[in-house]
């Protein structure tokens, strides 16, 4: 992979043809774009340099610039590892002079230097300098264990395989996908607050990584779509940011529904809602198997795993007689809510104040959905659907293909809700659950309601559950812990109901870390993301 970090003081007007496509919605911030099949990864920073400089931390191998005036000798320096190449076009004496001080030798004042201090650079991208690995070393650091199979794991496993990593993924279901995972559909699509929060900010980084890795899976457009998405702004939801705080860039990603868009969608015209141009759905379970095919990942099945322990710098995850599943020196939990079970079961030492047990506060959250055949419904409501997925207080997706049975429904199926339920795990479809989510999809489709609730025979319908996994402050938990006894042991989990949304960008931030690259997103909030924040 080919590492390229770019910095601009606004989103660019003028781009090159073979990556315009890929740069939609550059809102201040730092943004990764994948080229060429993932082998190029472009990291846009957008905004004033010296404080997009503080927003990446990389350990670059060369540093080019027009000019240094706008940026410190610090803040150079501090992308710079022993041996980095600087080059520029003007370099005023004083900001040489600070260069030299901040270690960096200057072979050409007109033209460059390379960063050579006399002292050991210490940045989290810079391990310490350490002797040469054999081939059998570097084979064992480039192979993980991932516990979990579901879209965290997927996703954690596919993003290793494609830095030349051997993967096994070990689930207790008998498929991938089994879990929370196994949603027969969903949605990706941004989140909007009217001072652009964090959860807005991680939601466009996540979805932008979704579509480029579906594409890159080269996904049938029967297993997923960037269809766009009207938004049911019900009383009290959080409205778009005005003036500066959405520009033009921002508007690409999300702007105000016109009304042809809410009536299409079953809106009134007078319904509050909001338009997603960047946004669509994806068949789960697919989207899993996708990127588990990878030829580097080793998928086994059955495999419960209820007990972790590390021996020197090897973990092994072990069953309930105590036998080794599998072994490796990075063991990466995926398995949801089971995720702090195993946790439990790692012997460590309380360490005070400075190091306690990683707890993960996390919530079950159960979820049903319903769906039935776009045949079952009357002609008049059928009709009246849109084609693009609506979302607000639950979702509807229309028209999908029946994957098991493609043959079934020519016109595909319809799928609604999902229930909302704090502390349950039992998986169990209610009716009553089926009851709410009709209900909820008439109140979401105002325009369509009476249809909707006269024209649904629950009789003909069927039902899906799942239990998701939720942490208080609403953002995942990626990477390792700060406890020096839980080394090499990574969680990625607390995706919530936003699984297709975060995590591929939870894959790839883990890799990151794992691998010593440049973040995907701004460092500000992948600190938020962080798993240290938990122990």
């Amino acid at each position: 992979m080919l590492f390229f970090t770019a910095f601009a003081n606004e989103s660019p007007t003028h781009l090159e043809p073979l990556i315009e496509g890929h740069l939609f919605g550059l809102l201040p911030g730092v943004h990764r774009i994948a080229l060429e099949n993932n082998k190029v990864q472009l990291t846009l920073c957008i905004g004033p340099a010296p404080v997009m400089a503080r927003e990446i931390d990389i350990a670059a191998d060369s540093v080019l610039t027009t000019s240094l005036e706008e940026w410190d000798a610090r803040s150079i320096a501090r992308l710079c590892r022993r041996g980095t190449a600087l080059a520029w076009s003007t370099l005023p004496a004083h900001v040489l002079q600070a260069l030299q001080q901040q270690g960096v030798q200057v072979n050409d004042p007109s033209q460059g230097g390379v960063y050579l201090p006399q002292w050991t650079p210490k940045t989290s991208l810079r391990p310490s300098v350490s002797a040469p690995l054999n081939q059998t070393q570097k084979d064992a650091n480039r192979h993980a264990v991932v516990i979990g199979a579901g879209l965290s794991g997927a996703a954690v496993a596919y993003s290793l395989a494609t830095r030349g990593w051997t993967v096994e993924v070990l689930d207790q279901a008998k498929n991938p996908g089994a879990g929370a995972s196994g949603l027969p559909a969903g949605i990706f699509a941004t989140h909007v607050s009217p001072d652009n929060n964090v959860l807005s900010r991680i939601t466009r980084d996540g979805v932008r990584a979704t579509m480029q890795r579906a594409k890159q899976l080269r996904l049938q457009g029967s297993h997923w779509q960037v269809s766009e998405l009207l938004e049911h702004r019900y009383a009290g939801k959080r409205k778009l940011p005005k003036g500066d705080l959405w520009p033009d860039a921002g508007h690409e990603w999300s702007t105000e529904a016109s009304t042809p868009q809410k009536l299409a969608g079953g809106l009134q015209a007078n319904s509050d809602a909001l338009w997603h141009a960047k946004a669509g759905w994806i068949q789960t379970p697919e989207f899993v198997k996708a990127q588990l095919s990878h030829p580097n990942i080793i998928w086994r099945g059955q495999c419960n795993v209820a007990q972790l322990q590390r021996i020197h710098s090897e973990w092994q995850a072990l069953d309930a007689q105590g036998k080794c599943l599998a072994a490796s020196q990075h063991m990466v939990l995926a398995n949801a809510h089971q995720c702090q079970v195993l946790l439990d079961t790692v012997q460590c030492h309380e360490r005070g104040n400075i190091h306690k047990r990683p707890l993960l506060p996390a919530t079950a959250l159960r979820g049903q959905v319903t769906l039935g055949s776009m045949a079952m419904l009357p002609p008049r409501l059928k009709a009246q659907l849109p084609s693009f997925p609506v979302n607000g207080h639950g979702s509807y997706i229309g028209q999908l293909q029946d994957l098991q049975n493609p043959c079934a429904d020519a016109e595909g199926y319809w799928i609604v809700g999902s229930s909302f339920q704090r502390h349950e795990v039992d998986t169990t479809t209610r009716p009553e659950d089926e009851a709410s989510n009709i209900q909820q999809w008439a109140e979401l489709m105002p325009a369509l309601s009476d249809e909707i609730q006269q024209g649904i025979a629950l009789s003909k319908t069927r039902s899906w559950a799942g239990v998701r996994s939720a942490l208080p402050d609403r953002v995942p938990a990626v990477g390792e812990f700060e406890h020096p006894d839980f080394k090499g042991l990574h969680v990625c989990t607390g995706m919530g109901a936003r699984g297709i949304s975060w995590s591929v960008l939870c894959g790839e931030l883990l890799a990151a870390h794992i691998n010593h690259e440049p973040l995907p997103m701004a460092a500000s909030l992948a600190k938020r993301m962080a798993a240290s924040r938990f122990g």
